[in-house]
């Protein structure tokens, strides 16, 4: 039996991977919205576009800060690695899918 192990770059945490945990926290929220609120389609629609807009915009923000937090006081007081930008992302996504609930 053969043991082959993947090179490095390619366990990492990929921007398609962030993509569908995305679209996953932006489907499950539109369900939950569309199931509590009582709006049409296109009021629907509408809050649900200024919802991706802001949603990234915070997203983006939140995994810089956790990225530079990771790099600046984890990885030296618990002698980890550093995390590229892909894996801060991931970390705020999943996160907010544990919040969404």
């Amino acid at each position: 039996m053969s043991t082959t192990t993947m090179p490095p770059e390619s366990r990492r945490i990929t921007p398609k991977f962030n993509l569908a945990l995305f679209a996953f926290n932006a489907l499950a929220g539109i369900i939950k919205f569309s199931l509590v609120a009582k709006v049409g389609l296109g009021g629907l629609m509408l809050t649900s576009f200024l919802d991706v807009v802001l949603t990234i915009c915070i997203l983006l923000l939140v995994a810089w800060f956790v990225k530079e937090f990771w790099i600046r006081l984890l990885s030296d007081l618990f002698s980890l690695r550093h995390i590229d930008y892909q894996e801060a992302i991931a970390i705020v996504l999943v996160l907010s899918m544990l919040g969404l609930s």
